[in-house]
């Protein structure tokens, strides 16, 4: 049997896109759960309706695709304006402004691109051991970093990819193994609700952001 395009057979499970898989593994996880608190003894309306209520959940691709975003958001632009509000002869700022928009931007997009390639590495964070999500997080944090940072730095002119990259690392290494272990935290299947995931991807790189601030 083939589909209307008479590309590829429908009876090729191979072929079965990863998040496809995730959301039914989530889905059946979550109607068990939904399922078993209905053998509970009530406990007045309002209470199981929220029990049983089933959240949108995100797949680790999406979820990192989000931290990724942020990450390449938030302390680029911590950076940005450390090096902006300390730069003398601010009547001629306009300039170096623009470039760190534009930087700003590229990394932004870059990181969430690169965040959904890492999240689909990782996969369910709890087919790993906490050690070896720390450790395969560490890799993929310096892959990210690479990414991110050399391609926001190379807007100046290029050679500022090497700096990019340089300021990127410390950050992706503090960012992400934190992120990793508190998404495994929180993950059934391989899915996430997005109420636990919005407080994670934006705080996590919100928190670097502050601490990049705070230095003088």
């Amino acid at each position: 049997m083939y589909d209307t395009g008479g590309t590829r057979s429908v009876c090729d499970y191979a072929a079965l896109d990863y998040d496809v898989n995730a959301r039914i593994n989530w889905l059946k996880g979550e109607l068990a759960r939904a399922d078993e608190t209905a053998t509970r003894p009530a406990r007045g309306d309002e209470d199981e309706a929220g029990t049983v209520a089933l959240a949108p959940a995100l797949t680790p691709a999406e979820a990192y695709r989000w931290f990724g975003a942020f990450l390449g958001l938030f302390p680029p632009a911590a950076i940005f304006s450390n090096f902006l509000f300390s730069s003398a002869g601010r009547e001629k700022m306009l300039v170096p402004v623009l470039f760190c928009v534009v930087m700003n931007a590229v990394c932004w997009l870059v990181g969430m691109k690169v965040g959904g390639a890492v999240g689909r590495l990782i996969g369910d964070p709890r087919n790993h051991s906490r050690a070896g999500l720390v450790f395969k997080s560490v890799l993929l944090a310096v892959a990210w970093a690479v990414a991110t940072g050399g391609a926001g730095g190379a807007v100046f002119f290029g050679f500022g990819a090497l700096f990019g990259a340089m300021f990127a690392l410390p950050v992706a290494l503090v960012a992400f193994p934190v992120f990793a272990a508190l998404h495994r935290l929180h993950a059934r299947g391989g899915m996430i609700e997005a109420r636990s995931l919005w407080p994670l991807a934006y705080g996590v790189p919100g928190v670097v952001a502050a601490l990049i601030l705070s230095v003088e």
